[in-house]
């Protein structure tokens, strides 16, 4: 039997459906501050996580409903009949402390139920003598950063809700790996800036991505198994291919919190990752003015407004689209930086812009461009065609090098029609990694 598994990048928050991991995971600490004493420490974690007792003797035997009475004011960041999570800010010492009470109440729940509690990888599974699930807690701890506070973050699952997730994990896995091994499917995205694309496969050049859809009421529904998903304003709507249609109005229902990536693991389990800047939701798409299949990265998933599946037959074949890319389209390309360029210092009123190659850090700085940051990773015409970096991307991190040894050249002076990227980021500020958060 396979387990669906859930996993995310440190100090990302998971989803409703996440399974989190069970550990308290040391995280970078702030300055330094004042150590506070003990019963401060067990005062604020009281507040974050009171006695459990009058709520266990309310709700004996719901273990969802014990939770919410327990947490009394506390407001769930998903809330359904069968699941909820929590997230509770806080010290260090008190977000530990309290996550200490939240476990002592849950083993209090699970022993008042005849039960016992298994420690997974990822989870606290309560069991019966019968082997029957009774609960399942996931709890996580972020100390601070100079970013965030400390907090303690847990979701609660429900007996019914671990039943019909074990019955459906069954046939999950077979399913995603015989997908990635083909084509997958194709459909269209729509963005929010009016962007719409014909999509021939969700996933890279080089191979099929399986995209999942998770809600707190329907859980993990695929991708391949919906007509549409629309986002709006904390809700979303599904149109599924069997059953009715329905709509989830839950604040946070944005696509980074409700669309995963499902990954085959070596222990025959399946791992659903959030998307992220590194492995944004990516699709291929025929270009309109060359008619050559494309790659989109949309890093600014925020944009995503609609995605929509076809139930034709995949136009291409399993495995690698074989594409290619012409001189004409980085013209083209270089010309729309020039543009943008002369209207940027047309509209400044500053045509030309300077840099002290005599100054050790700007020198370092320019010996970095096209080289540093996003530009880092390989950026090799095998990785642009198997769709690992997307072309904009490629003819970037490209233009940024010549231009830096153009500088070098120029004595440090900067033109819209000579380095027009490097012109744009001083004069405007405009990083060029951003075009819009989507990368073609």
């Amino acid at each position: 039997m396979t387990r669906l598994r859930f996993a995310a990048a440190p100090g990302i928050a998971l989803s409703p459906l996440s399974l989190l991991l069970l550990a308290l995971l040391a995280g970078c600490h702030g300055g330094a501050t004042k150590p506070l004493d003990q019963t401060t420490v067990q005062t604020q974690a009281d507040t974050l996580v009171p006695d459990y007792s009058g709520a266990l003797q309310a709700h004996p035997g719901d273990y969802i409903g014990f939770i919410r009475a327990w947490l009394g004011e506390a407001t769930p960041e998903l809330d359904s009949a069968q699941l909820v999570r929590y997230s509770l800010p806080g010290t260090d010492r008190a977000a530990e402390r309290a996550a200490d009470t939240l476990v002592a109440g849950y083993e209090a729940f699970c022993s008042n139920n005849g039960g016992e509690i298994t420690r997974e990888p990822d989870a606290l599974t309560c069991a019966g003598a019968d082997g029957k699930i009774v609960a399942r807690m996931a709890i996580q701890v972020f100390h601070s950063s100079a970013d965030q506070p400390a907090e303690v973050q847990f979701t609660a699952e429900s007996s019914a809700w671990v039943a019909r997730l074990n019955e459906e994990r069954l046939g999950d896995f077979r399913r995603v790996i015989d997908t990635l091994a083909g084509n997958g499917v194709g459909g269209s995205v729509l963005l929010a800036s009016g962007e719409s694309f014909d999509v021939v496969r969700f996933g890279r050049l080089s191979m099929p991505d399986f995209y999942a859809v998770k809600t707190p009421e329907h859980g993990l529904i695929w991708l391949a198994d919906v007509i549409s998903v629309k986002w709006m304003p904390d809700a979303i709507a599904v149109t599924p291919r069997q059953g009715e249609p329905f709509e989830e109005h839950v604040e946070g229902m944005a696509p980074r919190n409700t669309l995963v990536r499902l990954r085959p693991t070596d222990d025959l389990q399946l791992q659903a990752e959030p998307l992220t800047q590194q492995d944004p939701f990516r699709f291929v798409y025929t270009e309109t003015a060359s008619k050559l299949p494309r790659q989109a990265r949309v890093r600014a998933d925020a944009q995503i407004l609609e995605i929509t599946v076809s139930s034709k037959t995949p136009k291409y074949r399993g495995g690698l689209i074989g594409t290619r890319f012409s001189t004409k389209e980085r013209d083209a390309f270089r010309k729309s930086l020039v543009a943008d360029a002369r209207k940027a210092a047309a509209k400044t009123g500053k045509s030309v812009d300077q840099v002290d190659l005599d100054d050790a850090r700007l020198r370092g700085e320019l010996e970095q461009v096209g080289r540093g940051g996003p530009c880092a990773r390989s950026q090799s015409e095998d990785r642009l065609r198997s769709g690992d970096i997307s072309y904009t991307e490629f003819l970037a991190c490209a233009e940024y090098r010549k231009e830096a040894e153009a500088v070098k050249a120029a004595g440090g002076e900067l033109k819209p029609d000579t380095t027009p990227l490097l012109f744009l980021s001083r004069a405007v500020r405009a990083p060029w990694y951003d075009f819009g958060g989507v990368l073609h």
